[in-house]
């Protein structure tokens, strides 16, 4: 996914699948209409997202998705599909992209976040930054969470990059 010089990583967390790169792929490539983070679809959105946004449908595809979430159903989110690079790009509080790399015999799962609350004031955005790097490791552990119960393998957390 190609990004414009505005939206370079602010932010980046790793962490590590002991599984090969290409079964890591399918798992997080695995998007489609219905029910988001619930048996393989959309694990980008598993975990914490759910817990705190509620239910979530995706609708659209091949390759973007949309979905409407909260009590009120105004929140907004876009998940859109890269399969040639190996990349999940979300959109929601926060905008980031999960990329999946080789890593010796296992992969490594990248976050680079790009922006965080898109749509707020300056003052918005610098309190959105407030314990950001902690928020991001927990979405991230959800992912990998998911993507280790679903692949019957270890996963690991690393810390946040600025």
């Amino acid at each position: 996914m190609n990004t414009s010089m505005a939206e370079q990583a602010k932010w980046i967390v790793t962490g590590t699948v002991d599984a090969p790169a290409e079964q890591v792929a399918r798992v997080l490539l695995d998007v489609r209409e219905g029910d988001a983070g619930v048996e393989g679809n959309a694990l980008v959105l598993a975990g914490d997202h759910a817990e705190e946004s509620g239910a979530l449908t995706l609708e659209g595809g091949p390759a973007r998705f949309t979905g409407r979430f909260g009590a009120s159903g105004e929140d907004y989110l876009e998940v859109t599909v890269d399969r040639e690079a190996h990349s999940v790009r979300v959109q929601t509080w926060y905008g980031g992209t999960y990329a999946v790399e080789p890593a010796g015999e296992g992969s490594r799962l990248v976050l680079r976040v790009h922006n965080l609350v898109p749509n707020s004031s300056r003052f918005g955005q610098k309190v959105a930054q407030i314990g950001v790097e902690a928020r991001l490791e927990r979405r991230l552990q959800a992912v990998l969470t998911a993507i280790g119960e679903r692949l019957g393998c270890a996963t690991r957390v690393g810390a946040a990059l600025k």
